[in-house]
This record gives structure tokens, C-alpha cells and sequence, in this order.
């Protein structure tokens, strides 16, 4: 009983077609990103729905398999596999999005939330300023200077241990106003985007879809000169972040 349940899915090209559609979507989607200059917010649009495709296929086989194993309607019903398999897709779609790539960061990092009042107080009321919520902010223990920020259920920002002892009470707060404007301008959502991208899809790597942020650090450091009404402090923040990296390549380490 159970191989004849099986034997629907090798010979029924309906499924194999489904499958295939789903799959040509997913090249399709990644032809259009390398292709067209389309706004960040259909960029993230684009790029989840060629995950969507991609997972479809593989998990159109394995609800099939499932329902093979257990003999039930939809192994020889396209419609009830379709109605199983599609939430399920969704599903994994968004858990990738949301929680997988930030969900390392928040559970794999050595990491501590910053509790100092001042950081915490101006982060508050510049993220009232720009009529967002307040982010939260980590440090991360690196003693490499870098930031960063993701923007999901809660914006992160993320500050390392040696960024923080580099740079002065200013240079900090204009880091922190850098990030505030890639969480403004959804730059972020981008960013975790692509990286998304990168690490579930292979097929990202034959498009050469490259996501240029130089126009998203220009637009972040002027946002954080109007907030400070001054380039001094992102300026000298970023000379030493050059001269740590320009002496670290010295060094060879």
C-alpha cells in the first residue's frame, strides 16, 4: 500500500510542473534585482518572494512524501498538497526573515545590553526626534570597532566592546545616529535582506546581485551630521576605524 501511495508523486506531472513554475519564479525574481534600479522597500519584496519560490519545490516533495507515508488524500490530490505546502513555505519564509539571521546575533554573540543612562536617554529621544521606536542597544564582545543595526519586531543596534573604548563620548553618539538612520531609512531591512539571500539561496550567486550601500553610509552619515550639526565627530570616528584597519593589515592580523 505504501509504494503505491508513493508512485503518485514519480509519475504525476502535475506536481513536477508545479514544481518547476515555482522554481522558474525564483530565477525570474533574481533576474529582475540584477536587471532594475527598484526602491529598497521592493528590493525586500523581491527578495522574499524568490524565497518563497525557492522553498516551494522542496516543500511540495517532502509534504508529498509525508502524505505518501501516511497515505493520505493529498499524495494523489495537487490541490491539497498545495493547501498544505503553501502556509508551511510562508512560514519558514518569514521565521528566515525575522528571526534566523537576527536570532543569531541576539543568541550567538557575546553580547550585553547597555545600561548606561546617557547612551540610553539620548538613543530615546532621538529615536523620538525621528518618530521611531527606540531601539536596543548591545554591546558585542569584538575588539574590532564595528557597528551595525537590524531593523525587525525590535530594532538591534549593535556596538563592539572595541568600538566603544576607541572612540569618544561624541564619536560614539554619532555611530549611534549613523545606525538610527539606516533603521529610518529601512536600509537595514535591506541589509538582513541580502544576507538572507546570500545564505539560503545558491542561485544568488549566479545573478552577481550585489547590493551597493555606498549610497546608504553617505545617506546615514549625513543624518547623523544634521542631528550633531557638525561632520567632526562621524569624521574622526571613521579616521580611527581607517587607521585601526590600515595598522591591523600591518600587523597581518
Amino acid at each position: 500500500m505504501m509504494l503505491g501511495c508513493f508512485a503518485g508523486f514519480v509519475i504525476d506531472a502535475d506536481k513536477l510542473l508545479l514544481m518547476a513554475g515555482s522554481f522558474s519564479f525564483a530565477v525570474a525574481t533574481l533576474l529582475v534585482l540584477h536587471r532594475f534600479r527598484l526602491s529598497t522597500k521592493t528590493k525586500v519584496g523581491i527578495i522574499y518572494s524568490h524565497l518563497i519560490f525557492l522553498f516551494f519545490p522542496f516543500v511540495v516533495l517532502t509534504t508529498d512524501v509525508a502524505c505518501g507515508i501516511a497515505c493520505m488524500s493529498c499524495a494523489s490530490n495537487l490541490g491539497n498538497l498545495v493547501a498544505l505546502a503553501l502556509p508551511t513555505t510562508l512560514l519558514f519564509s518569514t521565521v528566515a526573515g525575522f528571526f534566523i539571521i537576527p536570532g543569531f546575533y541576539m543568541f550567538f554573540s557575546k553580547k550585553a545590553e547597555i545600561r548606561n543612562i546617557h547612551v540610553l536617554r539620548f538613543v530615546k529621544a532621538q529615536s523620538a526626534r525621528m518618530k521611531i521606536r527606540a531601539p536596543r542597544i548591545y554591546v558585542v564582545d569584538n575588539a574590532n570597532p564595528i557597528a551595525f543595526s537590524f531593523r525587525s519586531f525590535r530594532s538591534m543596534v549593535f556596538l563592539s566592546a572595541g568600538l566603544t573604548e576607541m572612540l569618544s563620548k561624541k564619536e560614539i553618539e554619532a555611530v549611534i545616529l549613523h545606525e538610527l538612520g539606516h533603521i529610518k531609512h529601512k536600509a537595514s531591512v535591506l541589509t538582513m535582506s541580502v544576507s538572507i539571500l546570500r545564505f539560503f539561496s545558491p542561485l544568488s550567486l549566479l545573478t552577481r546581485f550585489h547590493h551597493d550601500s555606498n549610497e546608504e553610509e553617505i545617506f546615514a552619515d549625513k543624518f547623523a551630521i544634521k542631528a550633531q550639526k557638525t561632520g567632526k565627530y562621524i569624521r574622526s570616528a571613521k579616521m580611527k576605524i581607517d587607521e585601526f584597519e590600515y595598522h591591523k593589515k600591518l600587523l597581518g592580523t
